[in-house]
């Protein structure tokens, strides 16, 4: 029995793993996937470098895209993990889109991790395009939480149709009855640094966090050129990876 225990967790898609067994209960994590705008994965990555975040684990599988990003001469991980003791938060960003297949299972493991780990409270982040529109806007998992976006003063999307590894995590968490708001960056462009430091400072506010979000509009402009540049290197690997459509075929 030990044996076959130890194939069937070889062979899970998606693992959390911890390179540093950080206490989280109580914490807040923030989920930064790519979306629309990429508004999430570039504010993400600011509050990890000016709040002094800690690298604690990766998210490993083995169907993610054979892409790594080389940073200070060294591969990281696509998916990574960060903790602030002093914040009390936690982050898990990603600089590869989640495709499909990755979806389900993915916010499975992470909802599994989030109550393993005592967290009580998840801020994921996504994009929208409303012209004219608000700068940000959020959606909840329970009542309460709706009540957290609307003390805050942020606009509520009543009505529409959300996709992707946030729309499931966010549902995972509304049956979980975990604490949960899912704040969408109003995105002009495929690197809309304006909206991820509207982003950021919605983050700021919810969790009470002082951050000043003006050198995100100067250094933010460097961070998504090497989002991206990464990103679009995914895309065409993928694209290469395909057979061409147009290819005569024979029988």
């Amino acid at each position: 029995m030990a044996e076959k225990k130890g194939e069937s967790e070889k062979e899970k898609l998606i693992q959390f793993i911890e390179t540093k067994n950080t206490p989280l209960k109580g914490y807040t994590l923030i989920e930064g996937f790519p979306d629309i705008g990429l508004a999430g994965t570039i504010g993400s990555r600011y509050l990890v470098e000016k709040l002094k975040f800690e690298q604690i684990g990766y998210v490993h599988s083995r169907v993610l895209l054979p892409i790594i990003r080389i940073n200070d001469g060294m591969p990281v991980h696509p998916i990574r993990i960060y903790a602030s003791k002093k914040h009390k938060m936690a982050i898990v960003i990603a600089e590869q889109i989640i495709e499909n297949i990755l979806a389900a299972p993915m916010a499975d493991e992470l909802v599994l991790w989030i109550k393993k780990k005592g967290i009580s409270r998840v801020i994921s982040t996504s994009g929208v395009r409303i012209l004219d529109g608000k700068s940000v806007y959020a959606f909840a998992s329970n009542e309460s939480s709706k009540k957290i976006i609307k003390k805050n003063n942020i606009d509520i999307i009543n009505e529409g149709i959300t996709s992707g590894v946030t729309a499931l995590l966010m549902l995972k968490l509304k049956d979980n009855n975990i604490e949960a708001f899912c704040l969408l960056g109003n995105a002009k462009n495929n690197a809309d640094y304006n909206a991820a430091a509207e982003v950021v400072k919605t983050i700021c506010l919810i969790t009470k966090t002082t951050l000043d979000v003006k050198p995100l509009l100067e250094e933010a402009k460097k961070l998504e050129e090497a989002i991206v540049k990464h990103l679009k290197t995914i895309e065409s690997t993928t694209k290469e990876a395909k057979p061409d459509s147009s290819t005569p075929m024979y029988v």
